[in-house]
């Protein structure tokens, strides 16, 4: 069977953490930008990406794949009526990501993984200069780990905004 919209949608979404749509997004579309996602899928190994669609997505819980091809891959989902196969290439995902991305969108990516990055910098592995374990626990880990919760929610919704669910995810609070 044939991939459909949201399986296109879903493909190009799933693919890429905030980090790496703001990689994309920041090379022109040449053969730069297919040469770079080309990589991170071969990065990711011989057997490409495997993911499970979360509830409230199309097929929820179907198990997609992404395998390299050259120019782009070969997205596959394995749902409850069948197995839908089919090549997307660079160019559509880099159409799908340059078709919502306005300037504030891509302002507020730059800005949350930027903030995100310079946080992640700031961990500090084990309590030297605090007294003992509890204390670096208490009094570093765990703010950290809030403000490092809160930094990759606005990322996320950074990248949402310009790689959208093809349904609207319920809001979190």
């Amino acid at each position: 069977m044939k991939l459909t919209d949201n399986d296109i949608a879903l493909a190009a979404r799933d693919f890429f953490n905030p980090a790496q749509l703001l990689e994309f997004a920041d090379l022109p579309f040449t053969d730069s930008r297919t040469l770079r996602a080309g990589q991170l899928l071969r990065e990711r190994g011989e057997q490409g990406m495997r993911l499970r669609r979360l509830p409230g997505e199309p097929d929820a819980g179907a198990m997609c794949s992404w395998t390299w091809r050259p120019g782009g891959f070969r997205y596959g989902v394995d749902a409850v009526d069948g197995i839908r196969t089919g090549d997307i290439s660079w160019r559509q995902v880099s159409q799908l990501v340059d078709e919502r991305l306005t300037p504030v969108r891509y302002g507020a990516l730059r800005q949350a993984v930027t903030a995100e990055a310079a946080h992640r910098r700031s961990y500090s592995p084990g309590p030297a200069p605090f007294r003992d374990a509890d204390a670096w626990r208490e009094h570093f880990y765990r703010p950290w780990a809030r403000t490092a919760s809160s930094l990759e929610l606005r990322a996320q919704a950074a990248k949402d905004a310009i790689l959208p669910a093809p349904r609207p995810q319920p809001p979190l609070f």
